[in-house]
């Protein structure tokens, strides 16, 4: 489990792919999901995304929340927010409502926000 520093509540992982895992396909889920490993594919879910610090993704992404503090190949698509978190490198295309990202960061590729209704992310 994990807290909300802000909101000091847990929050439960629902699948965890630890550091040493090497997973290549579609990853389908409700929840949070949190990568530590390496991942190659497709994910999709309406929750949370969570790319921790020294996994390797490289997907096609949609989903609600994406939280990313490793590396990131692909492209994102999410409904709610983006959070980029030193050390995070991410390459390729976000598209969301919303991104946060901390001084450190490295980003490189494009950004496109706008309300779902003009760039397509389903709600």
């Amino acid at each position: 489990m994990l807290r909300d520093k802000k909101k000091d509540e847990e929050i439960t992982i629902n699948a965890f792919l630890g550091n040493k895992t090497n997973f290549t396909g579609t990853l389908v889920f409700d929840g949070i999901v949190r990568i530590d490993g390496f991942f190659k594919g497709n994910i999709v879910s309406s929750d949370t995304l969570v790319i921790a610090k020294g996994a390797n993704v490289e997907a096609d992404v949609e989903t609600s929340v994406v939280k990313i503090s490793g590396n990131f190949k692909g492209t994102i698509k999410a409904k709610s927010i983006v959070e980029l978190f030193k050390p995070a490198v991410v390459e390729g295309t976000i598209i969301t409502q919303a991104l946060k990202v901390e001084e450190g960061v490295i980003l490189n590729g494009s950004v496109n926000m706008a309300k779902n209704e003009d760039k397509g992310v389903e709600q």
